[in-house]
């Protein structure tokens, strides 16, 4: 098995998460190139790509594992990971690449001697491993995409991958555009015949929003949503903070 990942232009960065269920929490990111979404819909004046991570994953930087681990080394983020920050493997959309960084995961933990806390980001497009589970204890953080999103439904909508994030815990978090999202909500993943059937518990509704000024435009209307529904309101962190920069 090859000894490399495809890594973003991002790459590797130390943060706080800025969305969903562990919002705040010191954070590893390693994002990982190629997404098999566009989420052309999400496009605003001030993000006009729609993903607001579209410019970082659709560049592929080969790095050999050696290479990751010096980079992490450096930076003092293993340190970080055994005081206990999540360690994010995110995109575009990291599931692509699972079989990869099962390797790379058995790698790191033979090396370093511990397991960090790992937490996807994923649109449950892909069927994860049990071994995520299983042997690496891994969380998932689900953003499964509406037809809001521009992509075709055959391509975001995966019933039996949506069935084991619900029944194994993962968080859902749905980026909100209007009125219309609710009602998909409640029909695909709330009350669907599919078996699907999240826990309110276990929504998180966010706004759709590109920078710090259309955040402050839009999430009040969605906190109304979240309010109404009895799921949970997520911030975008990151923007309220540091607006459209990268902070690492």
């Amino acid at each position: 098995m090859s000894d490399y990942l495809f890594l973003s232009d991002d790459k590797i960065f130390y943060t706080l998460e800025g969305e969903g269920e562990y919002i705040g929490q010191p954070s590893v990111f390693m994002r990982m190139s190629m997404c098999n979404l566009t989420c052309k819909g999400f496009s605003s004046p001030d993000s006009p790509n729609g993903c607001d991570s579209f410019i970082s994953w659709s560049v592929k930087n080969k790095m050999s594992f050696d290479e990751i681990f010096q980079m992490m080394e450096e930076n003092n983020y293993i340190e970080h990971l055994r005081q206990g920050a999540i360690f994010k493997l995110t995109g575009g959309e990291p599931m692509i690449a699972q079989k990869g960084l099962l390797h790379f995961m058995e790698t790191f933990v033979e090396k370093y001697k511990f397991v960090p806390r790992i937490d996807f980001e994923t649109n449950a497009t892909i069927q994860p491993d049990e071994r995520w589970v299983n042997e690496f204890s891994a969380t998932f953080t689900t953003s499964p995409k509406l037809t809001t999103n521009g992509d075709p439904e055959e391509k975001t909508y995966k019933p039996e991958v949506l069935r084991w994030h619900a029944e194994h815990g993962s968080g859902f978090k749905f980026v909100i555009t209007s009125d219309r999202d609710i009602e998909e909500i409640w029909r695909k993943y709330v009350e669907d015949k599919e078996g699907i059937n999240v826990p309110l518990d276990r929504i998180w509704f966010m706004p759709c929003c590109g920078s710090r000024e259309e955040h402050i435009e839009k999430a009040p209307a969605v906190a109304e949503y979240a309010k109404a529904m009895h799921v949970n309101f997520s911030p975008r962190l990151h923007l309220l903070l540091w607006n459209m920069a990268l902070k690492v």
